[in-house]
């Protein structure tokens, strides 16, 4: 139980299915990189979009993915849609395959320095651990995260609500253990 509500403060993972190519790159939680999608990607983002509203998520995961494969050829961080991917997985009762999905935003994201992708993605992929009953695995990301908050790099504003979200789920488990 105290796994399970250790990240459950967090009400801001899901999007709305039936948002258009365009519309959930913008309210997701993680935003899309700069020009990330461009006309090539959002076609697929809009595929899967559309999957996603039929609530066919497998088939709306592969298009996602090839999405995120075709932004990363044309140069571009696939944060956007990587968040997307990661959110069809979860839609399909599959956290694992989310977490894992943001586990490689969060190694992408390192690799070319954008740190609040880094430590959003970290951060999601926690708590989708907990909701998952995967207390190693969330430990794990927590630590990295907090490793990460305590650089000069993070944008001010980011550190303190990841630091507030943490402080509050901490809160929440402890509750829940009780």
């Amino acid at each position: 139980m105290k796994t399970a509500t250790y990240l459950l403060a967090v009400a801001t993972f899901l999007i709305a299915p039936s948002l258009s190519a365009t519309q959930s790159a913008i309210v997701s939680g993680i935003q899309a990189s700069a020009d990330e999608l461009s006309p090539d990607v959002q076609l697929y983002v809009g595929l899967g979009d559309e999957l996603t509203s039929r609530l066919r998520y497998d088939a709306a995961a592969r298009e996602y993915t090839r999405a995120a494969d075709i932004a990363r050829r044309e140069g571009h961080l696939a944060s956007g849609t990587m968040w997307m991917l990661a959110t069809a997985h979860y839609y399909n009762g599959n956290l694992v395959g989310a977490a894992a999905a943001l586990d490689q935003l969060t190694d992408e994201a390192a690799r070319v320095g954008d740190l609040e992708v880094e430590a959003l993605s970290i951060y999601y992929a926690a708590w989708l651990d907990g909701k998952a009953g995967r207390g190693p695995e969330m430990a794990a990301r927590v630590t990295r995260l907090e490793g990460l908050l305590r650089s000069q790099y993070i944008p001010v504003a980011l550190r303190d609500r990841l630091s507030g979200w943490l402080r509050d789920s901490r809160e929440v488990a402890a509750i829940g253990s009780k």
